[in-house]
């Protein structure tokens, strides 16, 4: 097998749906310690420090909303932090291994691209710049 044309970085962030941001923010902020990053209204979600980890928290109503989620199941991507300098070969490299990119996004020179695994997990590959 040859090497991926990117560089693992880590665990960038994890997704949740919740059952109200406010209340999100009471508990993940008041009780547990996290700082709020970045509101994103436009997209019902709060963003979280968690130390190195980012916690986004949506509405399970706004754009993020997923249907069928249970109590306690409600993790919707998790987001591990890539260093490509070539995402076109990034791309090329998930084609080759039978991976199709579900999703893409280019915000500001960030870029997330959304895979899911073998048993339907979805995960972000983003690129900060």
């Amino acid at each position: 097998m040859t090497e991926p044309p990117f560089k693992l970085l880590g665990l960038d962030h994890l997704l949740l749906h919740v059952r109200g941001l406010a209340e999100a923010e009471r508990f993940y902020c008041g009780v547990l310690g996290c700082e709020v990053k970045h509101r994103l209204p436009n997209d019902a979600m709060i963003e979280l420090s968690a130390g190195v980890v980012l916690v986004d928290t949506a509405d399970p109503n706004g754009a993020w909303a997923l249907e069928g989620t249970q109590r306690g199941r409600n993790l919707d991507h998790f987001a591990i932090r890539i260093d490509s300098s070539d995402l076109a070969a990034t791309r090329q490299w998930l084609a080759k291994n039978g991976i199709a990119i579900e999703r893409e996004r280019d915000e500001d020179g960030e870029v997330s691209l959304y895979v899911s695994d073998p048993s339907g997990n979805r995960i972000e590959l983003v690129r900060r710049p």
